[in-house]
């Protein structure tokens, strides 16, 4: 068909990009706007991503690496389960506290020089939470709650630089890369300190990531580029206003919210089932007193190690399945038709069909763990590219003036109705479920009842995402 509009403005007399339809249904954009190569040499934007996916990975194995050791610090701090479990809510409080701030600054100062920043305080706290005395718990919870400026920079700066670096798959192929860290920094964190849990030199989970993070702060000073904000695209006229005027013209953008919804829904189930699924196991096994026809032979401490393996590799897996497979779909390769629309497609049918993966999950666990791992990362695949597509769209529809801020709000959302509230929802529900039994068979059903509800809720994200997907690409010709 023909081109919607091409030619001169009759008042500016320069001309309109043309939009063009394939089909009936996929518009022709190559981001948001007219896109130019970048002059920053391949090889250093390359190295750059690799700098910032590696700091990913090792500020996800800060965070969680406490989760591992955790039994062995409420020894060595003399605290309750309930203390424990604040070391989640304060870090959750100071991360949001911390993305606030990148969010602002991000859109109006050096990103390269917050990172850096950000990296060298994160490494400072790091360091010193490892050494506070066992009479001052309290002091270990600021502090370590403080080394959540060292995710936040990495998470909300890293989407918009690559934004600058790449178009088109270029820049799907970094966030895919990016977002691969994800699972292998919170995996490994949790399996790393549980082989140290048990020994005295327990401390050291927290004091490894220092010393790495301090090569990859060397690297990041001599080899991270800075771009220039929007550089690659010819509607950066834009410039950013005052922080309210931003944040109003970024909730104002319908597609923002459809590709946060999907992730803050899938999210939530995610966050509640981390934090349970250890307990969600224990409970299956004494329940069925370990039947050796469902378990295998397999005790819960080769289980944690199995889960966070596979969990490692299938997370792998699927980032870089389903990218590629949006990028195919998007342009029109194998058997797609061309479709600027593929991204938001690719994030429905992933939703879609890694539901009934998870439900199968939670009634096979106390039947057949073997089968239960299986279809779990099945749906581990199958929901892979949520994240890094998600983020791509609103890259898409944001224009390089607010995107930091964008990314840091999406990562707010995700926060406060996921990574923070959702383990006390999934406690309470089941509390409520249980009604005071300690039978371990009524903790399991009460356990699997609460999270089949939290599933079944994170179902729904696919509408979302189907919408999106008549949203986004009108969204992103406004953007221009």
């Amino acid at each position: 068909m023909g081109s919607l509009n091409s030619g001169y403005d009759a008042t500016t007399e320069e001309p309109i990009p043309e939009v063009k339809w394939v089909d009936d249904d996929a518009i022709e954009v190559e981001s948001f706007c007219v896109a130019r190569e970048s002059t920053i040499p391949l090889w250093r934007r390359l190295t750059s991503v690799l700098i910032l996916t590696l700091l990913s990975l090792f500020t996800m194995f800060d965070r969680y690496v406490t989760a591992g050791i955790l039994p062995a610090l409420q020894k060595y701090y003399n605290i309750s389960n309930t203390w424990g479990g604040l070391l989640q809510t304060f870090y959750v409080a100071f991360y949001v506290v911390c993305l606030l701030i990148v969010g602002i600054v991000g859109d109006r100062m050096s990103r390269k020089l917050i990172i850096l920043i950000s990296t060298t305080v994160w490494i400072i706290f790091m360091v010193a939470s490892s050494f506070i005395p066992a009479n001052m718990f309290w002091l270990f919870l600021i502090v370590r709650s403080l080394t959540s400026i060292g995710i936040a920079a990495v998470n909300a700066l890293s989407p918009s630089l690559f934004a600058d670096y790449f178009t088109g798959s270029g820049r799907g192929f970094a966030l895919m890369i990016f977002f691969m860290s994800l699972p292998i920094g919170a995996s490994s964190s949790i399996a790393f300190g549980s082989t140290l849990v048990d020994t005295p030199n327990f401390l050291w989970a927290i004091r490894l990531c220092p010393i790495i993070a301090i090569v990859l702060l060397i690297l990041a000073f001599f080899f991270l580029e800075e771009p220039i904000r929007g550089g690659l695209e010819d509607s950066i006229a834009e410039e950013g206003g005052s922080v309210q005027e931003d944040f109003f013209k970024i909730v104002a953008v319908k597609a923002f919210w459809f590709s946060c919804l999907p992730t803050i829904l899938v999210n939530f189930y995610l966050s509640g089932y981390s934090w349970w699924q250890a307990t969600l196991v224990e409970n299956a096994m004494n329940s069925t007193d370990y039947d050796p026809e469902i378990y295998h032979g397999i005790q819960y401490d080769q289980w944690m190690g199995i889960s966070s393996v596979v969990t490692c590799v299938v997370g792998i897996l699927g980032a870089f399945i389903g990218v590629n497979f949006s990028e195919a779909w998007r342009d029109g390769k194998f058997c797609f038709r061309k479709s600027i629309r593929a991204p938001a497609f690719t994030v429905g049918l992933s939703c879609l069909l890694s539901a009934p993966c998870y439900f199968a999950y939670l009634l096979l666990i106390n039947k057949n763990i073997i089968l239960a791992i299986a279809i779990t990362s099945l749906g581990t695949v199958v929901s892979g590219g949520i994240f890094p597509l998600d983020v791509e769209i609103v890259l898409m529809v944001i224009p390089p003036s607010r995107r930091a801020a964008a990314v840091s709000i999406m990562n707010i959302l995700m926060c406060v109705t996921g990574d923070g509230p959702a383990p006390f929802i999934v406690g309470f529900i089941t509390d409520l479920f249980l009604g005071g039994s300690t039978v371990p068979v009524d903790q399991f059903f009460s356990l699997q009842k609460t999270l089949l509800v939290c599933q079944g809720l994170a179902t729904t994200s696919f509408v979302f995402a189907f919408v999106n997907s008549v949203i986004f690409p009108k969204e992103m010709l406004k953007s221009e």
